[in-house]
C-alpha cells in the first residue's frame, strides 16, 4: 500500500461502513470530505474531531493542535479543548516529550483552548514519535457549514494559497539541500511559512456569510480536498489553473523536487464552496486575507483542471500527498 491516507475508494470499502451504534444525538457521523463528527446534546450542538501527525519533523505539537483548530473552525465550531495523546519510541528522551507538551501549550493559550487530558507512554511499536490529538468545539447554530450542503453551480474559493503546510516542512526537513539549490533567503521564508497554517481568522469571517462547506486543505493539497469533498456527493469540479496562487517560495520547491503544488498538503489553506461569493471575497479582503475565486463545483462526477495554454487535465483518482512521494523517493 503506498504511504498516506488511504484513498477515499478504500474508505468507503473498508473503513467508513463501520459505524458502530446508531444514536439520536449524532447529526453528522463520518463521511467523504467531512472532518468533524456533531453531535446535538441537548440545545448544544459539539462538534469533534481528531488527528494524527506522523509526518512532521519538527514543531509535533505546534501542528497536532493547529490542525484539529482548523477542522472544528470549518466545521462553524468554536473550539474549546483538545486531548493529546503523546507515543514515544525508546531512544526518545524527556526532553522530547516536555518540549512537545510546551509547544501545545503555547498554541493552545494563544487559540484560548484548554487541554483537558490525553496519554502518554514510550513504545517500541514507532519508530518516530506520533502525537495524536481530540478537538471539542461548540456549533453557535443550526445554520452551520457541512460537505452535504455542496451543490452544482457553488463557487470554489480559496485563501492565501496552496502548499503551505507541505513548503514549510520541506523547507525545515531538507533545508540543507534546498539552500544550496535555492538560496538561504528563499528557504528562511519557507519555514516562516508555519505562522499561516491557522485558518481560524478567515472561517469564521466566511462562516458569517452562510457558505455552504468550509475544507482545510491538507493530505492530498488542493486537489485532494477537492476531490474528498465532490466525490463524497457524486459532483464534479472546474478549476482554472492559472487562477491559483502558488508561493514562489513553493513554487521554486515543487519544481526543485519535481511535484505538483496542487498536490502537497496545505494546512492554511481555506477552501470554501459558497453559492455567492461577492461578499465572501470583500469581507476577507478587507480584513487583508488573500482569497481567489477559481472556479465551480459542476453537476456530473467529472473532476477537471485548465490550463492557460488550453491544456485540460482530467483528475482521475484522489491523488496521493507530494510529501510522501518524496518520503517514498529518498
Amino acid at each position: 500500500m503506498q504511504l498516506g491516507k488511504l484513498s477515499p475508494t478504500i474508505l468507503e470499502k473498508v473503513v467508513l461502513p463501520f459505524r458502530g451504534s446508531e444514536r439520536n444525538e449524532v447529526l453528522h457521523g463520518a463521511g467523504l470530505g467531512r472532518d468533524c463528527g456533531v453531535l446535538r446534546l441537548g440545545k448544544d450542538l459539539v462538534a469533534v474531531t481528531c488527528d494524527p501527525i506522523t509526518g512532521a519533523p519538527d514543531f509535533l505539537g505546534f501542528f497536532a493542535v493547529q490542525v484539529v483548530v482548523n477542522d472544528l473552525v470549518c466545521s462553524g465550531a468554536e473550539p474549546l479543548a483538545v486531548l493529546v495523546s503523546l507515543v514515544f519510541p525508546p531512544e526518545s528522551t524527556l526532553e522530547m516529550v516536555e518540549k512537545t507538551m510546551q509547544e501545545i501549550d503555547i498554541s493552545c493559550r494563544e487559540l484560548n483552548i484548554a487541554v483537558l487530558g490525553g496519554h502518554t507512554e514510550i513504545s517500541q511499536v514507532v519508530r518516530k514519535p506520533l502525537v495524536h490529538c481530540v478537538g471539542l468545539g461548540r456549533i453557535a447554530n443550526n445554520n452551520f457549514p457541512d460537505v452535504t450542503r455542496v451543490c452544482p453551480g457553488d463557487a470554489i474559493l480559496i485563501t492565501k494559497g496552496v502548499g503551505i503546510e507541505g513548503t514549510a516542512i520541506l523547507a525545515w526537513e531538507k533545508g540543507e539541500e534546498l539552500e544550496g539549490k535555492l538560496g538561504k533567503e528563499l528557504v528562511e521564508k519557507a519555514r516562516s511559512f508555519l505562522h499561516m497554517m491557522n485558518v481560524a481568522q478567515e472561517a469564521r469571517i466566511v462562516t458569517m456569510f452562510h457558505p455552504h462547506c468550509l475544507h482545510d486543505v491538507t493530505e492530498g493539497g488542493l486537489l485532494g480536498a477537492l476531490w474528498e469533498v465532490c466525490a463524497g456527493q457524486n459532483l464534479g469540479f472546474e478549476i482554472e489553473e492559472e487562477k491559483v496562487f502558488v508561493f514562489p517560495e513553493t513554487r521554486a520547491i515543487a519544481q526543485y523536487f519535481a511535484i505538483d503544488p496542487l498536490c502537497l498538503i496545505s494546512s492554511g489553506t481555506l477552501l470554501v464552496f459558497a453559492p455567492f461569493p461577492e461578499k465572501i471575497i470583500t469581507a476577507l479582503r478587507e480584513a487583508s486575507i488573500p482569497v481567489f475565486e477559481i472556479g465551480k463545483v459542476t453537476g456530473e462526477p467529472r473532476m477537471v483542471v485548465r490550463y492557460g495554454d488550453g491544456r485540460v487535465r482530467e483528475i482521475q483518482s484522489c491523488p496521493q500527498d507530494e510529501l510522501w512521494r518524496i518520503v517514498e523517493r529518498f
